[in-house]
């Protein structure tokens, strides 16, 4: 049967339509999704790191894997949150050298310069900097203050998930009693899960590695609360591109108002550049291969997305959620071109052959 442009007008309308619904349904229920989402990456993460440590030995069992990979996380998001506080602590008693030191910045720049007025009450009174500060400083302790006040939640999510995993085998059975489509279905669940499996375990090995590496030279370089800036660097490096650019800026920013020295400075960032540019440009895209398949723009415009829709859950989950999504549109005819649209290869099937894995089915939503 042929296809008129009329049929082809009214799928293409009814496909924006239901995108734009999609949109609008994440962004209202994003209190509800978007730490339930979180739990499903950190079931994922415990899921994998307790396979990997039951596959050591035979005689390692898989409960008791999957307990500490729990209690490893659980000790590091305590971890986390204990240095958080202790940090906020030290900022504030240490806050009138650094305000010292602001306003040597600002009168060594007026004397270069010849702006004499330009001092950091001046600055401050014309452009409400402190305001800025804090509200930044506010922000980012809102989100952090909000995965915490979650974590609860998330944990009870986890730990449902990993209680119904067991069932999950009967259910693809009665959602596809057809042989074939379970079987197609469940390669493509499976290539989901693989794929978020790998970017999840080599973004935390890369993420630990620039850590290590920068807290060894901020630690020697004399960075106050350089654990805090590990932690920061950590967490930021998981946000595709920004993060590292932001993972960098901000000790540099820092030791910008704590050192003395501007050599010292430069000798910071250097270091702290040289990771991300090593590591980012050598290791990681070996270590990555090509779990993620999407192009440098759909990467941006993705986080883009999601950290409107989501904030700082969604920057976070940003690349493996427009994979996932890129994944199961090109299951389907109507929404394939999408799909390889997303896609950096033109495969967005990132099975290497460019053939649909389910049977081209009568053309819908």
């Amino acid at each position: 049967m042929m296809i008129t442009t009329t049929d082809t007008t009214i799928r293409a309308t009814l496909l924006f339509l239901a995108g734009m619904a999609l949109i609008g349904l994440l962004y209202t229920t994003r209190d509800l999704l978007a730490p339930f989402a979180l739990a499903i990456f950190v079931w994922l993460i415990i899921d994998a790191f307790a396979q990997w440590m039951d596959g050591l030995s035979p005689k390692f069992p898989y409960w008791l894997a999957l307990s500490i990979a729990v209690l490893t996380v659980v000790a590091l998001m305590f971890g986390f949150t204990f240095v958080i506080v202790d940090t906020v602590g030290d900022v504030i008693r240490e806050s009138p050298k650094y305000e010292k030191r602001l306003g040597e910045i600002f009168a060594y720049i007026a004397d270069k310069t010849g702006q004499e007025s330009m001092t950091w009450e001046s600055m401050d009174e014309n452009f409400k900097l402190t305001d800025k500060i804090t509200g930044g400083l506010g922000a980012f302790a809102a989100t952090v203050q909000g995965v915490v006040s979650e974590f609860f939640l998330i944990a009870l999510y986890v730990v449902f998930l990993f209680a119904a995993q067991s069932t999950f085998p009967k259910k693809m059975d009665d959602l596809f009693p057809n042989e074939k489509r379970r079987g197609q279905a469940a390669k493509v669940g499976a290539r989901i899960r693989i794929s978020i499996e790998k970017y999840l375990s080599v973004q935390t090995i890369i993420s630990l590695m620039q850590t290590v590496i920068s807290y060894i030279g901020m630690t020697a370089l004399g960075l106050d609360n350089a654990l805090f800036w590990a932690l920061v660097i950590f967490v930021l490096n998981y946000i595709p591109i920004v993060g590292g650019l932001a993972a960098v800026a901000f000790p540099v920013i820092f030791a910008l108002v704590q050192f003395d020295s501007l050599g010292r400075v430069a000798i910071l960032a250097g270091v702290l550049f040289g990771a991300q540019f090593v590591i980012g440009n050598t290791i990681q895209p070996k270590m990555m291969g090509d779990s993620m398949n999407l192009s440098a723009l759909v990467v941006i415009l993705a986080l883009s997305v999601w950290s409107a829709l989501w904030g700082g859950v969604g920057a976070f989950l940003s690349a493996p959620l427009t994979v996932i999504i890129m994944i199961i549109l090109a299951q389907f005819p109507t929404t394939r071109w999408i799909a390889v649209l997303l896609s950096a290869d033109g495969n967005p099937d990132m099975d290497g052959d460019g053939i649909p894995d389910v049977p081209a089915p009568t053309p819908s939503l």
